[in-house]
């Protein structure tokens, strides 16, 4: 028969070394230091805090919430489908390598996460920066949700990725945030790592451009593998016309960088978000300035994430900088070739989009074929058929 000990308001700190103890409570439970060297169960309901540390050498099992601003130090089990928050200054969170359901980022400092960490469900950046050395692992299942992410709570080093569709990586370096987002990544089982890197070397480019070599980003793959994804880069471009921007991405950094001139542009907050319209295969990115504003021909985004971070990428839409079309005409189909969206308006594909939607609901992910028709200012006549990827 197991003991079970009820366990309320702690004032200084709780030494645990019975055989078995429940938290049942719906009230927080407060407490100094915790060292756990039995069995401690934190049920479904029950949010734990600590003011210090825990240090864990028995088996925890955490179904509610644990909140500390001291150190994790976990040197035997943990487990459960609970949430912790590191909501300190500078802390240690090591986890011998076990998974964690939520990880929430709450709290200014640094945050140090030595050897290998696996969040299975989500990962939330609200205040205080993650330190990932390139030795130390932070790595989001294939069903992880990253939420958030800003110039104050971002990860400084890698962040790892399981699985295809839909990913955002919330990186920067030194105090300064570059968020990347892989719109559609297509492959066979694929672990892809990202990180912002700063001082790029002098490249080769396929075109004139001016390379912003202040920071640029690489992807690994680090299992699987990796046919390619539209990629979203952020980063704050102090003024400078966003409408002169591009992506130039290659292989190799001694390889040629190839300039992609098909982006869309935005801004938030303090950043300018560009994404690529089309896949990119490559492992190194960098933005890039035009030399002159010439006017760029239309062009059609094709993919779209109704869960998407970036707004944009919550839409497909037409772009150009050239004065609007006539005779237009768009249309998407299902895969049995029944149209399930059709707009003639150029205004509002321009300025709205589609968002992947027939009569208000969400087509469910997959590959729907499209054709669009236009006639340019010039009067020449643009037909155009493919194919527009949803990713839920």
């Amino acid at each position: 028969m197991k003991n079970y000990t009820y366990v309320y308001v702690l004032r200084n700190w709780l030494l645990i070394s019975l055989s078995f103890v429940l938290f049942i409570v719906t009230t927080p439970i407060f407490a100094q230091n915790i060292n756990n060297g039995a069995n401690l169960f934190i049920a479904d309901g029950v949010n734990v805090f600590t003011g210090g540390n825990l240090t864990n050498t028995g088996f925890l099992q955490n179904n509610g919430s644990f909140s500390l601003s001291g150190d994790w130090t976990n040197l035997a089990i943990y487990q459960g489908s609970g949430s912790v928050s590191l909501i300190g200054g500078n802390q240690l969170f090591s986890n011998l390598t076990q998974p964690v359901a939520q990880l929430i980022i709450d709290g200014e400092g640094i945050k140090f996460i030595p050897g290998k960490l696996f969040i299975t469900n989500e990962l939330d950046f609200r205040l205080g920066v993650v330190l990932i050395n390139d030795s130390d692992t932070l790595m989001m299942g294939t069903n992880c949700i990253v939420k958030n992410g800003s110039e104050l709570s971002y990860v400084d080093g890698a962040l790892t990725s399981q699985g295809g569709g839909y990913k955002f990586y919330p990186i920067g370096i030194n105090g300064k945030y570059y968020p990347v987002e892989l719109v559609d990544i297509r492959g066979f089982e694929p672990t892809i790592e990202v990180e912002a890197v700063e001082n790029l070397p002098v490249v080769i480019t396929s075109m004139p451009v001016d390379i912003n070599r202040e920071i640029y980003w690489t992807r690994k793959t680090i299992s699987g593998t990796f046919e390619n994804s539209p990629i979203t880069l952020g980063l704050d471009l102090q003024g400078e016309n966003p409408l002169q921007w591009v992506i130039a991405s290659s292989d190799n950094l001694l390889d040629e960088f190839l300039v992609t001139e098909n982006v869309t542009i935005r801004s938030e907050n303090e950043l300018t978000i560009i994404n690529s319209v089309l896949p990119i295969s490559a492992n190194y990115f960098v933005l890039g300035l035009l030399p002159g504003e010439a006017p760029r021909p239309y062009f059609f985004s094709t993919t779209l994430s109704p869960n998407a971070m970036n707004a944009d990428n919550r839409f497909v839409k037409v772009f150009g900088d050239s004065t609007g079309p006539s005779d237009f005409y768009f249309q998407v189909f299902n895969r049995w070739g029944q149209s399930v969206y059709e707009t003639q308006s150029f205004i509002s594909m321009s300025s709205q989009g589609w968002d992947g939607r027939q009569n208000g609901n969400v087509l469910p992910s997959g590959v729907y074929p499209y054709s669009i028709k236009y006639k340019e200012s010039s009067g020449k006549l643009i037909q155009q058929t493919g194919f527009i990827t949803i990713v839920q």
